[in-house]
């Protein structure tokens, strides 16, 4: 299961969650397979995100560009100094990741 933005979101996909109003009335019920007509309805009703089966949008698993997104996903939490630390844990981690990734992709010398 995966929440991913109505953009992203293609025919033939399959709900993994009902989509309910904020009232918690079901929209659509889950296990619906998404047709163009009814994601242009829900683009319509103002829905931005929904939960689909599986993992439909392939997420980078690549240690350098998860360390560069962190801007982005921090951007409102710099006031918060417990989120600064975890900002920073997450930037070394992925920064550490990173270089023994490189380092085992070179071949050894010697």
């Amino acid at each position: 299961m995966q929440k991913i933005p109505l953009s992203l979101v293609k025919p033939g996909m399959k709900l993994a969650k009902a989509i309910t109003k904020a009232n918690g009335m079901a929209i659509v019920g889950s296990g619906v397979e998404l047709t163009e007509a009814l994601i242009d309805r829900l683009d319509g009703m103002g829905i931005d995100r929904v939960f689909v089966v599986g993992d439909a949008v392939a997420v980078s698993q690549n240690p350098t560009e998860r360390m560069l997104r962190l801007d982005q996903l921090f951007r409102r939490l710099n006031d918060d100094a417990y989120m600064v630390k975890v900002k920073a844990y997450l930037h070394e981690y992925f920064a550490i990741k990173a270089a023994a990734d490189a380092a085992a992709a070179t071949p050894g010398k010697g």
